[in-house]
């Protein structure tokens, strides 16, 4: 294993790199603060600061949502030691049941229930005993929240009800697709809640060549050429529509046939020629 990961680090010292640019694992190294993802970035954090209670960040697939969930938790990993945070990654429980056991496993609730409402109340003690007997703030974060149906989203309002009169005892931050608006505008009780919106949009031309040379400058890029031209980051823009995970696997695309070919910059002759290639094979 580690002799296989070598021989991939010297593919890319090839040219000129110290490690992979264009990787699908949402490492917050290689965020690219553009004016979108900045902005949504802060307030969020902001806003669990200011112990808003429910936010939302909206974004069609490929928009960066995940990174920025991973970019939240490493903040607060550095300078929020109160904060505790649990993430759910595949929100996608059979009934509200399923989702309280859930719920109670997250939260390492041993003690047994009987009821949904004995739940409940096991999570709101949790809750409490978190906040005055321990002094954290719990962040629930949830991602993929368009799977999420109504009975939970039912729950997770009545969590939201849990509170003093100056503290709120958790704090909920979905990340889901824009789909997430339909079941917003048919529970109008919860959409109300939401403290912080934010709809994240893809990259324009210029952040989406900024996003590239970012990318290429934290893998250790140093050349006096740059590797991609200009010429060639506007047509990976217009390839792509400027939706970083597509730039992403593009450029990674990019990167391999470089090395390939033996060449040392992208031009928009190799993106064109990409293109076509990604075409024929729906990539």
């Amino acid at each position: 294993m580690d002799n296989h990961i070598n021989q991939r680090i010297e593919y890319y010292e090839l040219l000129g790199l110290t490690k992979e640019p264009f990787s699908m694992a949402p490492d917050p190294e290689f965020f690219c603060p553009t004016q979108t993802h900045g902005e949504c970035l802060n307030r969020l954090e902001i806003s669990l600061r200011l112990n808003r209670g429910l936010h939302a960040v909206i974004g069609d697939i490929g928009t960066g949502k995940t990174t920025l969930s991973r970019l939240l938790l490493e903040r607060f990993l550095k300078y929020g030691s109160n904060y505790e945070f649990f993430l759910v990654l595949d929100p996608t429980w059979k009934d509200s049941t399923d989702f309280l056991i859930f719920l109670k496993n997250l939260f390492r609730i041993e003690t047994p229930a009987s009821s949904q409402v004995e739940m409940m109340n096991q999570i709101e003690h949790f809750l409490l005993d978190s906040t005055f007997n321990f002094d954290k703030r719990i962040v629930l974060i949830i991602d993929e929240g368009q799977k999420m149906r109504s009975d939970q989203i039912e729950i997770i309002r009545t969590l939201l009800n849990f509170e003093t009169n100056n503290v709120k005892l958790i704090q909920v931050v979905i990340f889901a697709q824009p789909e997430f608006k339909v079941t917003l505008k048919n529970h109008e009780n919860f959409k109300d809640r939401i403290a912080f919106g934010f709809t994240i949009h893809p990259l324009d031309s210029e952040s989406s060549s900024r996003f590239i040379d970012h990318r290429l400058k934290i893998a250790g890029y140093k050349e006096d050429q740059p590797l991609f031209t200009d010429k060639a980051k506007e047509l990976v823009f217009k390839h792509t529509n400027g939706y970083p995970r597509k730039i992403v696997v593009f450029c990674h695309h990019l990167i391999i046939d470089l090395l390939i070919s033996n060449e040392k910059v992208v031009n928009s002759e190799k993106v064109l020629t990409r293109m076509q290639a990604s075409e024929q094979f729906d990539v």
